[in-house]
């Protein structure tokens, strides 16, 4: 929330330029936070072993996402310069994409390293009813089919039609406990 003070001589036009100037500011700083962890995530990705040849690899996934992070956060510093030096706020001034993304960086982290640890099925079934929430799913019947169908989806689609091989857990593997 923004707090912009005011005083007893203070011009209303004045504030309003105060106010965009802090939100734009705000924005800014925001957009450099999310570069800074869109770089960080891409030097993690790199750390991702080459694959062996005529596989693909493993780290093009993280990779991706974090080069479209840090394209997003450009977009985000450049829009919120354009917007500061033309006077012009852009819509919305309440904004919580950035802790939102912040939220979905962080389930996606826990969600890649948990499939070391229980395989594929089982942060999959977890993870799907958490994200669609935080995009607004709110229906309770749907939260619950995505547990069953966003596993089985993704797994027709990579492990069936794509030929890659599922990752299996080192703890625990559901996929492993359900083909017996």
């Amino acid at each position: 929330m923004n707090v912009v003070r005011v005083s007893e001589n203070s011009d209303p036009d004045n504030l309003l330029s105060e106010f965009e100037r802090e939100t734009g500011m705000e924005r800014q700083a925001e957009g450099i936070v999310l570069a800074i962890l869109a770089i960080l995530a891409i030097w993690g990705a790199w750390q991702v072993p080459g694959a062996s040849p005529g596989d693909t690899w493993a780290g093009i996934v993280p990779f991706s996402t974090s080069v479209a992070l840090l394209v997003l956060s450009s977009l985000m510093i450049l829009s919120s310069i354009r917007a500061s030096s033309t006077g012009r706020e852009m819509a919305g001034s309440e904004s919580h994409g950035t802790v939102d993304i912040l939220i979905l960086f962080a389930i996606a982290m826990i969600y890649q390293q948990s499939f070391r640890w229980f395989g594929y099925v089982l942060p999959t079934a977890i993870v799907a009813p958490v994200v669609l929430y935080i995009f607004g799913v709110r229906s309770w019947v749907g939260l619950a089919v995505s547990v069953v169908l966003c596993p089985l989806i993704f797994h027709i689609l990579f492990f069936v039609l794509l030929g890659v091989f599922p990752p299996y857990g080192e703890v625990f593997d559901l996929l492993d406990w359900l083909q017996g």
